[in-house]
C-alpha cells in the first residue's frame, strides 16, 4: 500500500513541476490605445517653442521646428507586435490649417529620442535636443499634403520602433518628428495650430497591437509530466492486481 501511495505522490509531483516550469508565450493580440502624456517642438536655435504642447513640425517664419511626443507605457503588459502613431492635423478655415507649403507634398519622418524626457519638457534640451528630434534610428515615414488637413494622420511604425517600444515597457516612450524635404524660405509645415483651445481635436495617440503572455509548459516540464503520468498508470495497475488477488 505504501508503494502505491509513493507512486501516486511522484505522479502528482511531476504534474506540479510542469506548472512550476511553465514559460510565457504570445497569445492573441489586443489593440491598446495610449494617449500622449506630453508633446511639443524645438526650433533650430534650441529653444522650446511654447508651453502649449503645440507640435508644429517643419519651417515657420524661416526657422525649422521639430516635434516630440511622450507616451507613458506603464500600463502595457505583453509584447508589442504592431504600432501606429495617430496625430490630428487641423483645418478650421483657409487661414487655420495644419499643412502649409508651396509644394504639393512634404516628407514627414519620425525618429528615436535619446534626450531625457525631463529635459525636453522643461525646455532645457537645447540645440542637441533639437538635433536629436530629427536623426538617429528611423521609426517611420509618411508623405503629407493639403489632403491631410482636417484629418488624423496615421504613421505605421517599423520594426526598430517595435523593439524600442518593447524595451520601454513600463516606462516612457519618446518619439521625435521632422520634415525632411524642406527647401527655400517659404513656410513649409504640418500640424499647425495643434493643441490650440479653439481646435476641437487634440488626438496624439499610439495604437498598439499587444500580444499578452500566457503560461504553457516548457519542453523539460513536459518530460517530467510524462514521467509522472507513467508512474500514475503503474500505481493504478498495481492496485487492480491487488484487488483481483
Amino acid at each position: 500500500m505504501r508503494q502505491q501511495t509513493t507512486k501516486r505522490n511522484w505522479a502528482a509531483g511531476g504534474i506540479a513541476l510542469v506548472l512550476a516550469g511553465a514559460v510565457p508565450v504570445a497569445a492573441g493580440a489586443a489593440t491598446i490605445t495610449v494617449d500622449a502624456s506630453a508633446s511639443g517642438a524645438y526650433n533650430a536655435a534650441g529653444a522650446r517653442v511654447s508651453t502649449t504642447q503645440n507640435f508644429l513640425t517643419g519651417q515657420f517664419d524661416r526657422v525649422e521646428r521639430r516635434s516630440f511626443f511622450a507616451f507613458d507605457l506603464s500600463g502595457i503588459a505583453g509584447t508589442v507586435t504592431a504600432a501606429k502613431l495617430r496625430l490630428h492635423n487641423p483645418e478650421l478655415s483657409a487661414f487655420i490649417r495644419g499643412y502649409v507649403s508651396p509644394d504639393a507634398n512634404e516628407a514627414l519622418a519620425f525618429w528615436d529620442v535619446a534626450t531625457l524626457a525631463a529635459s525636453l519638457l522643461d525646455g532645457s534640451a537645447g540645440v542637441s535636443g533639437y538635433a536629436d528630434l530629427g536623426g538617429g534610428t528611423l521609426f517611420g515615414t509618411r508623405s503629407v499634403s493639403a489632403a491631410d488637413n482636417g484629418t488624423v494622420i496615421e504613421i505605421d511604425l517599423n520594426a526598430a520602433a517595435l523593439a524600442a517600444l518593447n524595451a520601454a515597457a513600463g516606462g516612457d516612450f519618446l518619439i521625435g518628428g521632422a520634415l525632411t524635404s524642406l527647401s527655400g524660405n517659404a513656410d513649409q509645415y504640418v500640424f499647425g495650430f495643434t493643441m490650440a483651445d479653439f481646435v476641437p481635436d487634440h488626438t496624439r495617440q499610439l495604437v498598439l497591437e499587444v500580444a499578452p503572455a500566457v503560461v504553457v509548459p516548457a519542453p523539460s516540464s513536459l518530460l517530467l509530466a510524462g514521467s509522472g503520468l507513467v508512474l500514475l498508470g503503474l500505481a493504478r495497475r498495481a492496485r487492480r492486481r491487488e484487488s483481483v488477488s
